[in-house]
């Protein structure tokens, strides 16, 4: 597992929108349309966000990469309550960075009911916090906002 909290300006690219998923300074752009769709969302995670306002039954393919990003606060479930994108498809091996974006208030990630691998901390405010971890396993791995969890603040990552 690799969990690491660091300012995204000492990566770089925050300004100008560089990098993975991030096409502007627009959160309310979701960072669905610029990869493949997938479209074999287990079961499980298809039930699960059921009540997520951004998940239409699809997510994104990113079996290709080694980093992928999600943002934290976009826009989505009446307000910036969302992970965008909501699916993500990975091979073992991928690292995923949960990027705050500082809308919505404060936000974490967690696996439902405190079952294992994720959990970022306690919720922050922030608009420079990241989170991440690696996935080597094959599975479906199901994650959620703790404060905001009622208003549909989830999000899955597959690992085929």
């Amino acid at each position: 597992m690799v969990r690491r909290r660091a300012v995204l300006a000492a990566i770089g690219g925050i300004a100008g929108g560089s990098l993975a998923g991030c096409s502007s300074d627009d959160p309310s752009e979701s960072t669905e349309s610029d990869y493949p769709e997938y479209t074999d969302v287990p079961d499980e995670a298809e039930e699960y966000l059921s009540n997520t306002s951004n998940f239409d039954g699809t997510g994104v393919d990113r079996t290709d990469a080694d980093e992928v990003s999600v943002t934290v606060g976009a826009r989505g479930n009446t307000g910036y309550l969302a992970f965008d994108p909501a699916v993500v498809a990975i091979s073992p091996g991928t690292t995923i960075v949960w990027e705050w974006n500082g809308r919505g208030g404060a936000h974490n990630v967690a696996s439902p009911d405190d079952q294992e691998p994720l959990y970022s901390g306690p919720q922050v405010n922030s608009d420079s916090e990241t989170y991440a971890y690696t996935f080597e396993e094959s599975g479906t791995y199901l994650y959620v906002c703790d404060p905001h969890r009622i208003q549909g603040m989830k999000g899955a990552i597959v690992v085929v």
